[in-house]
């Protein structure tokens, strides 16, 4: 059920009696704009650690506690050119326990307070938490660095989205950007935040929806901007192949590949693309894994991974330096044999298992059905599970190779070993 608490912000609740616990997310999304990341990922370890009502970590620690250990945190992501920062909480359902304490409506509460009463002090976040939190996102941001895979794969997705600045920042934001922050014009951007961006709530469980409607109605949300925000980012094919290199001391070269694939969210071929990706690079039984790195023993590890609100295809390989132009082959060698047809229908088949597996796996997950939904409010494309599993099955080893001929390599990350 969805009701509009006021124009732009929707509460939608999902009754289930699946699970035991109920789950509240709020969802504030907002156009994906360069010199906001980092704001808002600030703003979400600021609102996950303090609060006017729990201005530290032991008051927020025991107000969890007193709701029989509720779960809450935050955090931002990226879908296309939209960006989200959502706080959540997970509560154990009333019902089953022995107890009179409305849970449901103290997790709302808490809520609430923890985004409209924030701690702050003469229009400024409380400058003691503001640099700690500035510190611990800094720290966060800095070790991510050392992760050699994902520092090329950062260094790819600069040189895939070299056209537009939003798209090559991570969701979380950059050390630079924060060193340009205040705690007076953070606190500013949040009341720009409160004010204008589109809020969707959801809350799921075995619930009373006529008393979570009249608790987030007391809120007495403005209107804001309802112009329907786009879900699609358009990745520019540039027809070519360019790769960048560098040289650092490390023992295991990492090879990433972007590849332009105009697929997209649940799209005409958004089904054959997930079974393709299974058998490119997504899973054990893929081509990079069996031909990479098993029989030609070329690579320490090969995978591939969509990105279905970009149009995009990624390959990440951790190699033997001195292999680069044989693993760049061997990799093109398996588009090309999917192009060709060289897969037998057994395989397929297994993938698709694979694919249905995981899927139904997924509907055990309270958070996954959470997530979908808001997923499904900002693409405007909903399908049953009977459907999705429909779909799977009804893919042909015609329409994989009709995807692969959409695959086109246009950027490389080699970062080498070696002497730095």
């Amino acid at each position: 059920m969805q009701v509009q608490l006021a124009k732009g912000v929707r509460l939608t609740t999902v009754t289930s009696h699946q699970f035991k616990t109920n789950q509240i997310i709020v969802n504030f999304r907002a156009p994906l704009k360069r010199d906001e990341i980092t704001k808002r990922a600030l703003l979400s370890n600021l609102l996950e650690t303090s609060s006017a009502d729990y201005p530290d970590q032991r008051a927020l620690a025991h107000a969890l506690a007193a709701m029989f250990g509720a779960a809450f945190g935050a955090g931002v992501s990226r879908k296309g050119p939209t960006h989200s920062l959502q706080l959540a909480i997970t509560v154990p359902n009333e019902r089953y326990l022995a107890t009179d304490q409305a849970l449901t409506a103290s997790a709302i509460d808490f809520l609430q307070k923890i985004i409209y009463r924030p701690l702050v002090k003469d229009q400024q976040f409380d400058q003691a938490t503001f640099d700690r939190q500035v510190t611990n996102l800094q720290a966060s941001i800095e070790s991510l660095a050392d992760d050699k895979q994902y520092y090329a794969a950062q260094k790819l997705n600069e040189a895939l989205f070299v056209a537009d600045a939003a798209q090559q920042v991570p969701s979380f934001g950059t050390v630079a950007d924060l060193g340009t922050l205040s705690a007076t014009d953070l606190y500013a951007y949040y009341q720009t935040v409160l004010a204008t961006n589109q809020i969707d709530i959801i809350v799921m469980g075995d619930v009373d929806v006529e008393a979570v409607t009249t608790q987030w109605r007391q809120v007495g949300f403005k209107d804001r901007p309802t112009d329907r925000l786009t879900a699609f980012y358009q990745h520019q094919n540039t027809g070519h192949y360019v790769e960048t290199s560098e040289q650092q001391a490390l023992s295991q070269a990492k090879l990433n590949l972007g590849y332009d694939l105009p697929v997209f969210y649940r799209d005409d071929h958004y089904y054959a693309a997930l079974v393709f990706n299974e058998l490119f690079g997504g899973s054990p039984l893929s081509k990079l894994f069996m031909n990479v790195r098993e029989k030609a023993s070329l690579a320490y590890y090969a995978s591939s991974s969509l990105d279905t609100f970009r149009g995009v295809l990624k390959v990440q390989a951790g190699i033997d330096g001195k292999n680069h132009d044989q693993v760049l082959q061997i990799i093109d060698d398996q588009l090309t044999a999917i192009k060709n047809g060289d897969f037998t229908d057994e395989l397929v088949d297994q993938l698709k298992l694979g694919l249905i597996n995981d899927f139904e796996s997924s509907l055990d997950s309270q958070r996954t059905f959470a997530i979908q939904a808001l997923i499904d409010d900002l693409t405007q494309r909903q399908v049953s599970d009977d459907e999705w599993l429909r779909q799977i099955q009804a893919v042909t080893r015609e329409q994989i190779q009709a995807v692969a001929q959409l695959v086109t390599l246009n950027d490389g990350f080699f970062l080498n070993g070696g002497a730095a």
